[in-house]
């Protein structure tokens, strides 16, 4: 078992916010006890028999998967698999957990290495989810399933019963493809690079994103997931009121280039076509840069309609 490195008035504290009174406190200390600890007290003789968190993690992982695979199963009568998968990994992302973990003050108390302290003074949201899966798990071995899944809707069911009653919104990276794509542009690409430490001591990083060879926008995060979002965030925020003129003229130039050299390319439906094909691309061409794309406010669904430009 582990030593008593969190002392006992830090335990009375945790159980306070976790909302769980431990039969066997060391399963909480181990949850809240990262790799890199272990190896350092390891080293200096001290540490013998002490565990990591990785085993109730996994545990905890199983748990919670479960949990709210089958929450969204029974409350979502008419969600096709498809749509409940989509629910569950919304769920339990990385950022979902990494939130709920902030909320309860984790990091505040989780053990970390004199290694892993340096390199991010802050805790990561990597561990920050770890811990948090960690702890699902602990409680499972201490009080059963029911306790640890009691523990999940106390820290995760509105978000279940939200997803459950309305789906998931398309997240920024979609919602911004599926906006170009939908007026023939290409793909957005997707560069990110490291940003430095931010304010906070994490990592940052930043994205940029392009279509058709030119930038649209950029966006920071302390993940590169975060950054592209913000990205693409930011991207359908300069689309929203229309699709910029160079966007389209550079599609155009990019599709009259490809045509006349004869080469093959993809349609916006992702259809290969041949170089024989693009008189009709052309004609499409001409009718598009007639047009501006707007968004109709007055839809509940925002539907994306054509309105000639004036």
């Amino acid at each position: 078992m582990a030593p008593e490195i969190i002392p006992e008035s830090e335990i009375d504290e945790l159980e306070s916010k976790l909302g769980v009174n431990f039969s066997n406190r060391d399963l909480l200390r181990q949850a809240l006890t990262h790799e890199s600890f272990v190896n350092e007290w390891s080293a200096d003789g001290a540490g013998r028999g002490m565990q990591s968190y990785e085993r109730l993690e996994y545990l905890g992982d199983a748990v919670l998967n479960y949990t709210v695979a089958n929450a969204l199963f029974e409350r979502s009568m008419t969600a096709t698999e498809g749509e409940m998968s989509i629910g569950r990994a919304h769920i339990v992302c990385r950022d979902s957990l990494a939130e709920a973990a902030q909320r309860l003050n984790l990091g505040d108390h989780v053990l970390r290495g004199k290694g892993e302290t340096a390199y991010s003074p802050n805790v990561r949201d990597s561990v920050l989810e770890d811990s948090f899966e960690a702890i699902i798990g602990a409680i499972h071995e201490d009080q059963g399933y029911e306790a640890a899944s009691q523990f999940v809707f106390r820290h995760l069911g509105k978000q279940i019963e939200r997803v459950a009653a309305h789906g998931v919104d398309k997240d920024p990276k979609s919602a911004f493809q599926e906006l170009v794509q939908g007026v023939g542009l290409r793909t957005p690409r997707y560069w990110t690079g490291n940003a430095g430490i931010g304010d906070d001591g994490q990592q940052q990083y930043v994205s940029r994103v392009s279509v058709g060879g030119e930038v649209v926008a950029s966006g920071f995060g302390n993940s590169k997931s975060k950054a592209q979002k913000s990205a693409a965030g930011n991207a359908q925020s300069i689309f929203a009121d229309g699709v910029p003129e160079k966007f389209l003229k550079t599609a155009m130039k990019s599709e009259k280039t490809a045509a006349e050299s004869g080469q093959t390319s993809i349609s916006s439906s992702g259809v290969r076509v041949s170089g024989s094909t693009f008189d009709g691309f052309r004609r499409i061409g001409n009718w598009l840069s007639n047009i501006v794309l707007r968004r109709d406010n007055s839809s509940p669904g925002r539907q994306l309609i054509y309105k000639r430009s004036e």
